[in-house]
């Protein structure tokens, strides 16, 4: 299924015109952190709960030239530079998704951007460069990962099962959030085998929307990884139970597994 009957123009692209500038912004941010990653020298600043580098405000300066130059008055809204603009269609990136990974040497770090249309996600890309991984979704169109179509098929039972937990900033910087989250994680590894938190969300979604993971929780998650997360999740199968706007959503490869993990986390909260 595509969205490419009508013709492709700026005031409005096609969700093909759209997946395929994201899939190269991606890749221009990604491809510049391949070489920055491997060349060892990382230059920041070095805060108690964030790292910001020097690579991620250039990568974001290379995705966001390829979308400026396909749709130079969609609206942008970048983790380093804010937002800019006011139109029917926003670009939120994040330049480099496991910042504080891509710091220490830990080779598990992503570029993502999703595309919004009157504020609902409609396209969302993910390049994961050091296992040269491209995640592309279009709304009601699907999902694929390096143009393969993807599916979140597991036939692990949660009880075997590995989840990621995702935290937000927002949460690590309230004390009470914090130890709420602490509460979510502790109740979810007592009923998976394994619960990972990565600090590279997107990582984590690609891995979801391959059925790699059986499940992911996240709690008030960061915009910028979640509307790319959220629709890659959802054009590959992945049943889910609330959103990240509302502070807690939960997706998992199954409707059993996901209303379980729902049921755990929802506990805590009441």
């Amino acid at each position: 299924m595509s969205d490419s009957s009508t013709p492709s123009d700026a005031d409005d692209p096609t969700l093909d015109a759209l997946a395929d500038v994201a899939t190269r912004a991606v890749r221009a941010g990604g491809d510049y952190l391949e070489d920055a990653f491997r060349d060892g020298h990382v230059a920041g600043e070095y805060g108690n709960d964030d790292v910001k580098t020097d690579a991620d405000r250039a990568a974001e300066a290379r995705v966001l030239d390829v979308v400026r130059g396909a749709f130079p008055d969609h609206a942008v809204h970048g983790e380093e530079s804010g937002r800019n603009g006011d139109h029917r269609y926003e670009w939120v990136v994040d330049p480099l998704d496991g910042t504080n990974n891509f710091a220490s040497g830990l080779p598990a770090f992503a570029t993502a951007a999703a595309v919004l249309r009157d504020g609902d996600p409609v396209v969302a890309a993910i390049h994961e460069p050091l296992p040269d991984s491209t995640y592309v979704a279009r709304r009601g169109a699907g999902a694929t990962v390096n143009g393969a179509p993807l599916s979140a098929d597991s036939d692990v039972p949660l009880e075997h099962g590995t989840v990621s937990f995702v935290l937000g900033l927002p949460a690590v910087r309230d004390p009470d959030l914090t130890a709420t989250a602490e509460r979510i994680e502790s109740a979810v590894d007592d009923r998976v085998k394994r619960v990972v938190s990565t600090w590279a969300p997107t990582v984590d979604w690609g891995l979801l929307a391959r059925g790699g993971l059986e499940g992911i929780v996240c709690f008030h998650p960061d915009v910028y990884e979640q509307h790319a997360g959220e629709l890659l999740a959802a054009e590959s199968g992945v049943v889910s139970h609330g959103n990240g706007s509302d502070g807690l959503y939960v997706g998992a490869t199954d409707e059993e597994t996901a209303t379980a993990l729902h049921d755990v986390a929802a506990a805590v909260l009441d």
